[in-house]
């Protein structure tokens, strides 16, 4: 709990006693590497930290695995739209190493919500920052060759390291790479 503790009092300004409210609303979970959190279909629940190891967020396509996000160390993350509306998951979440992950349910997240302001301006900042970093994806793939993006990969060394070729180049929307065969 110390990562998210860590990442809570950089990004908002809260007392020790609301600190501490916040973060024991959080369970603990660990996820095997190649293990599931969420499957297309399913219904998520819960809101997610990942205090260690790493995720990937994907989908299939005419049987075409795409990779469409990551989630590392110090992220929160979740299938936003399950989890906002109740409905089924069009994602499929998996650890691509073991993880130590935090989750807090929509009840209790709903209930930090309406008891700390401070608490919404963190969800806010945290969703801002994944629209950017979503938006500039969406750049990339629109204005730059894929080449281009990949020569910009090697400026992500942790994404490089803990990542398959073939989910990069997935990110990357490269198809035909010599990196996705195996």
């Amino acid at each position: 709990m110390k990562t998210l503790k860590d990442h809570i009092k950089r990004t908002i300004s809260v007392t020790e006693n609301e600190l501490e409210h916040m973060v024991q609303l959080f369970q603990p979970m660990t996820l095997e590497k190649e293990t599931h959190l969420i499957k297309y279909g399913q219904y998520c629940e819960n809101y997610y930290y990942v205090e260690s190891g790493s995720l990937r967020v994907y989908t299939m396509v005419d049987n075409l695995v795409v990779t469409n996000w990551f989630a590392f160390e110090g992220n929160f993350f979740t299938d936003l739209e399950s989890y906002t509306y109740q409905c089924q998951a069009k994602f499929n979440i998996q650890a691509i190493e073991n993880c130590s992950l935090l989750y807090i349910s929509r009840n209790n997240m709903n209930a930090l919500l309406n008891q700390y302001p401070a608490w919404g301006e963190l969800v806010r900042k945290t969703w801002e920052q994944a629209f950017l970093r979503l938006s500039q994806i969406v750049l990339s793939v629109q204005t730059i060759s894929a080449k281009g993006r990949y020569e910009q990969l090697f400026n992500h060394q942790d994404l490089i390291q803990k990542t398959p070729p073939r989910e990069l180049v997935s990110l990357l929307s490269i198809t035909d790479s010599p990196l996705t065969k195996e």
